[in-house]
């Protein structure tokens, strides 16, 4: 039956355009589009109140209905379309073409979401489709109507002699013989039309159906140009299929190991690729190939990261070539949320917990489009890969993206796998991160606000959030590096901070509540439930009147007026004073630090170090660190490990450990300072993933 949005069942429009007006109208925007032929294609990505799940019926289940019988407003449930197109696409956020059922009735077919690999990113003219379960629209005038496709896999491009096309749309094979075909995905690949490439050889293979050995040598051809497209998963499938069983089968397996490779499957593909090398010993890219796939494996098992030289190569681009190391973690049933990622041994303090490359995500900076370039991204290797659909689709997506699940995506249905987009764009904005080029660069003053990627690291996305959480990730390109923030027991459930905690647990708990669906329960947000809302209110008050005198903002090498410090002090200390020790004893105060960093700041600037250290410790005390009053001697190293499991690891520790370091010095007590300055650059160890020189805090 149609099912419609609203409560009515929709009619049968009373006029739709014509074949002859929708030609007309489509030629102006191809005319556009001819004089702007490099113009970037948009994404369109699907606003999730508006879920409707894809269709996992076959086309062959469907009734076929005629144009005619289209409602607009309407997904046709067990219902199809099979339509010929009659113009070339305009190319927009989809592709959009002027289609004809076999009654020679005419309309528009907007196909989004389909990967770049696939014909159907611009279906040429005479091309037969099939639309499942097709949802109609009005386009806002009068008799102006559309097909509109989101699901990538509810449209099936259909093979010219597929039985099921009606007999008025049927073209005949376009060439006739398997040679034919071969030519033409010959010339296809030589023109780097690598989609029409793959189809070809496709028909090549079918209309050779009886010659084993011709059709060996067309999976051959096809295994290598879907290994151009990224297709790992078919290029892998179709370098086995081209075997013989002769001396020349180490291509086969040299190029499924390299499509295992793409997969990151360097298990599989080192045995693929110690086949190869064991029917070539010589053969120097074969060589290459193993000793890259053995490095991968080393780092699986170890961890071990020439880091330096990561940083070194993102010049060329984000997406490191390096393995994944997961082997000290595990994913298990949480008391928190459902699942989550535990320890599998003890961790010290510093210690790398975890690496992983990223499943997926883009080479786009701007952070105007990088969420929709990992959208696509996603789509487009769910749809090139299936194989990914296991890890990715297991994530959650939210509610309302949930709620349209049917338990088939994944699934191939029609020789395609389904694709909700729905449930992919849920499953992006509840799992991403925001990720600098490198964490590392982020730290310094002079990047630029804002310039981060987005991607999709599934086995990172396990964890669950903590305001105090016992690790902290740190980026290098693509790689996401997770380090112990504290000491760690095997079996303890690891944590990390889903965004930047926000000082006010009212405001940081919404956040969370408005992104995620849920509310934190770490040690910090609970002990501040325990606050009546008449003290956060006082304690509120008091942040808002500091940040006004202070404009938000720490001084710089200005010399701050002695009554200014003054005013700063009272408030601070009223604001000290308006946190209960019963409530926050054994956890941070975040309300605090901004004002203690100002102070910090101004003391700074008049060269009044015993103030410095005064409120440089506060600093520390105030993220969690069981650091002593001023006057007492203790040793900074030593505060990770010791300070509790309620602390929070920022940048700014680091900073307040180096002013500390400075003060000491400028007050003869260098010792203090030398120690200061190792457990800084620990703690920016911690922070960016990797020991890096502290003075490019400074850069």
């Amino acid at each position: 039956m149609a099912a419609t949005k609203g409560a009515a069942k929709a009619a049968v429009p009373a006029r739709r355009l014509t074949k002859e007006e929708l030609v007309k109208t489509h030629a102006t925007h191809l005319k556009k589009q001819n004089n702007s032929p490099n113009a970037p294609r948009p994404v369109k990505q699907p606003v999730i109140s508006d879920a409707y799940p894809a269709s996992t019926k076959s086309i062959r289940e469907l009734e076929i209905i005629p144009l005619s019988e289209l409602q607009p407003e309407t997904h046709h449930r067990g219902k199809g379309i099979i339509v010929r197109a009659v113009s070339p696409p305009f190319l927009g956020a989809g592709a959009v073409s002027i289609v004809e059922d076999e009654f020679g009735n005419a309309d528009k077919l907007a196909i989004y979401n389909q990967p770049d690999s696939s014909i159907l990113s611009a279906v040429p003219e005479g091309c037969v489709v099939a639309v499942k379960e097709p949802y109609y629209k009005n386009n806002g005038a009068a008799g102006d109507y559309m097909i509109c496709v989101d699901h990538p896999s509810d449209v099936i491009l259909l093979r010219f002699t597929d039985p099921i096309i009606p007999e008025a749309l049927r073209l005949g094979p376009l060439l006739k013989t398997a040679d034919e075909w071969k030519n033409a995905g010959d010339r296809a690949f030589i023109e780097k039309d690598f989609p029409t490439a793959v189809f070809c050889y496709t028909e090549a293979l079918e209309a050779a159906a009886d010659d084993a050995t011709f059709q060996a040598a067309i999976y051959a051809k096809r295994a290598g140009t879907n290994l151009i497209l990224g297709r790992y998963d078919a290029a892998k499938a179709d370098a086995l299929a081209s075997r013989t069983g002769g001396p020349q089968d180490w291509k086969a397996y040299f190029t499924a190991g390299r499509a295992a490779y793409g997969l990151c499957n360097y298990a599989e593909s080192n045995t693929l690729l110690t086949t190869a090398l064991d029917l070539q010993p010589s053969n120097p890219a074969i060589q290459k190939e193993h000793a890259r796939c053995q490095a991968r494996l080393h780092e699986e098992a170890t961890g071990e990261y020439d880091f330096a030289a990561m940083h070194a190569s993102l010049g060329g681009g984000v997406h490191l070539d390096r393995g994944s190391f997961l082997r000290h973690t595990r994913v298990a049933p949480s008391r928190h949320h459902g699942r989550g990622l535990f320890a599998t041994r003890d961790f010290a303090a510093g210690e790398l917990v975890f690496a992983e490359k990223a499943t997926l995500m883009p080479n786009q900076y701007e952070p105007a489009r990088a969420s929709a370039a990992l959208f696509a991204l996603v789509v487009r290797q769910l749809c090139d890969n299936p194989s990914l659909a296991g890890a990715v689709l297991a994530l959650h997506a939210g509610e309302a993206a949930d709620a349209v699940r049917t338990g088939m995506e994944g699934a191939v249905v029609d020789g395609v796998p389904v694709v909700d987009v729905f449930v992919v764009e849920g499953i992006r904005t509840k799992n991403c991160f925001s990720a600098p080029r490198s964490t590392l660069e982020d730290t310094r003053p002079s990047v630029p606000e804002g310039w981060a990627a987005k991607g999709l690291w599934v086995h990172a996305s396990r964890m669950n959030h903590s305001c105090v959480p016992n690790t902290m990730r740190s980026f290098v390109g693509d790689m996401l590096i997770s380090r112990a923030t504290r000491d760690i027991k095997e079996g303890e459930e690891l944590f990390q901070q889903y965004v930047p905690v926000k000082a006010l647990p009212d405001v940081r708990n919404e956040q969370f509540k408005k992104g995620w669906g849920f509310e934190c329960e770490c040690a910090l947000c609970a002990s501040e439930r325990r606050s009546p809302e008449a003290m956060l209110a006082k304690r509120k008050e008091l942040l808002a009147a500091v940040e006004k005198l202070c404009n938000k903002k720490l001084p710089g090498k200005e010399l701050v007026p002695d009554a200014t410090i003054r005013a700063v002090d009272r408030l601070a200390k009223q604001l000290e004073d308006a946190h209960e020790p019963d409530v926050y004893e054994g956890v941070p105060r975040l309300t605090l630090i901004y004002p203690c960093n100002w102070l910090v700041a101004a003391h700074r600037g008049r060269k009044n170090h015993a103030k410095v250290v005064k409120y440089a410790l506060k600093v520390l005390r105030n993220f969690g660190f069981k650091v002593p009053e001023e006057s007492e001697a203790w040793d900074p190293r030593e505060m990770y490990a010791k300070s509790g499991d309620a602390t929070l690891m920022t940048v700014h520790v680091v900073a307040a450990l180096r002013t500390l370091a400075d003060a000491y010095k400028a007050l003869g007590h260098d010792e203090m300072a030398e120690r200061c300055i190792e457990a800084a650059e620990f703690g920016y160890m911690i922070v960016t993933g990797s020991k890096n020189d502290l003075t490019t805090l400074d850069k």
